[in-house]
């Protein structure tokens, strides 16, 4: 047995030499021949924890606490590691009777595709776990048809052995469960009712850079709407970068008129730049904010003390009309959260959200609170989705008019007024950029207008109506 090591491993050093020294021009052929060999050195690691899987006093004739520490150790792998090698070298390998005789391995199929190099060792632990699952409740011969299906899925052949394209481990799995749950005449319910108790979302603490932690284990029905809406956004095009489109600068609320587009722009959402710099991950966080946002405001959403669930941020009026350091001073609090909010996070929730002005005597008491103010309506949000369309004004954003937020294009703190000849509807992401961002927004004649990357010149949005004949 050392000297079939030492071989292999010669031969493997050559084989990595080679690699390294000259990258395959076929690479997918080089893929599939190399793994080849994995899958057999993965059988090998298999069958040599057997003699720890079927008798764990080997483990401590070794002078180890168990058969996972003995293996954990010994192949420096992780204990999970250990675990899998061992758990499937007791399926694949030959028992002892009580006579010594040997028996056949409980999972032959596997064993056979596992020692031909034709079964992998994530697949062979994958079929050998979910076969595990309904084995007391189903018969031999059903749990027999069950493992050669599968394990023949796994190799690249239906039962028929019509060969198959090869397929991941992770595509693997779906199928897997779901043959899993065919022979269970339990499977599926029992699952359901496991999942049901242990569904589970969660909130943490606020950490250093003001974030909440975030998580938790969804239901099938929730989570892949949630999915689905999470790619329909990564499609979706999102514009926010135009540095190299000469969008050139100028102010959000730039004067002037005419509304002519572009060299080249043949409709309002035919743009030459199309750069999103976000993660999928802030892409995720920003249409999950916009999910949020719309099930608030949804008519009959739940409410806290007779209120709509809302942001509570709380700034002085000195603080809030002081000239000087507008980027980025802290002057506001917000209740839930340990920090400090800057100027200019004050200003954009009183630009979507408007704000109310609490008198407060000299020892503290209130002694009044106004109406809503720099706020628009849902009838004024309403009025503005039919002028320019049930979407984000900005070019290329499809996020629908229930998720969005009305902006004020004459900035609130310039006294822009409150109405809809100063509003436009904006998605969560496009209000947060609207200060430096790109992208720049102006009305002209109680009409809004726009430029930005591709679009370098003052355009109008096409009114919804221009296309009803």
């Amino acid at each position: 047995m050392g000297a079939a090591v030492e071989r292999v491993t010669a031969e493997l050093e050559g084989l990595v030499a080679a690699l390294a020294a000259c990258p395959a021009p076929t690479v997918a052929d080089t893929i599939a021949a190399v793994e080849t060999a994995a899958r057999l050195m993965d059988a090998s690691r298999v069958l040599a924890v057997a003699p720890l899987a079927r008798d764990s006093r080997e483990a401590e004739r070794l002078g180890f606490a168990s058969s996972t520490a003995a293996v954990a150790t010994l192949a420096q792998v992780s204990e999970r590691t250990a675990r899998a090698r061992l758990s499937l070298a007791e399926s694949v390998t030959p028992g002892l009777s009580v006579t010594g005789a040997l028996l056949e391995p409980r999972r032959p199929e596997i064993a056979r595709a596992l020692t031909t190099g034709r079964l992998g060792f994530e697949s062979a632990v994958l079929i050998n776990r979910e076969l595990g699952k309904s084995a007391s409740r189903v018969t031999s011969e059903e749990g027999a048809a069950a493992e050669s299906l599968m394990v023949g899925l796994a190799c690249g052949g239906d039962p028929l052995g019509t060969p198959l394209p090869p397929i991941s481990v992770d595509y693997l799995a779906g199928h897997v469960r779901a043959l899993g749950a065919a022979i269970d005449p339990d499977g599926a319910r029992r699952r359901e009712e496991r999942a049901a108790l242990l569904r589970d979302v969660w909130v943490g603490k606020e950490d250093d850079d003001g974030l909440f932690p975030f998580g938790g284990r969804l239901r099938p029905e929730l989570a892949i709407p949630l999915l689905r809406k999470f790619e329909a956004a990564r499609r979706s095009p999102r514009f926010t970068s135009g540095a190299e489109s000469g969008a050139g600068s100028g102010s959000r609320a730039g004067s002037g008129s005419g509304s002519g587009s572009g060299p080249g722009i043949g409709s309002f959402d035919d743009v030459a730049e199309i750069h999103d710099p976000r993660t999928p991950g802030q892409r995720r966080h920003d249409t999950f904010g916009e999910i949020l946002l719309a099930a608030i405001a949804e008519d009959g959403a739940p409410l806290i003390n007779g209120r709509t669930a809302s942001v509570l941020v709380t700034v002085t009026a000195d603080n809030l009309h002081r000239a000087d350091g507008r980027d980025s001073d802290p002057i506001g609090t917000m209740s839930g959260s340990d920090f400090p909010v800057s100027r200019r996070g004050v200003e954009r929730f009183i630009d979507a959200g408007g704000y109310r002005t609490v008198t407060l005597a000299p020892s503290g008491a209130v002694l009044g609170i106004s109406s809503p103010e720099r706020c628009f309506t849902t009838t004024q949000g309403l009025s503005i989705a039919a002028r320019d369309g049930e979407r984000c004004f900005t070019p290329g954003c499809t996020t629908p008019h229930t998720a969005l937020q009305v902006h004020h294009v004459i900035p609130w703190r310039d006294g822009g007024p409150t109405n809809t000849g100063n509003g436009i509807l904006l998605c969560y992401w496009h209000h947060q950029l609207v200060d430096d961002g790109p992208w720049r927004y102006r009305m002209t004649n109680g009409l809004p207008e726009v430029r930005g990357p591709g679009i370098p010149e003052w355009t109008r949005s096409p009114s919804p109506f221009a296309y009803a004949a």
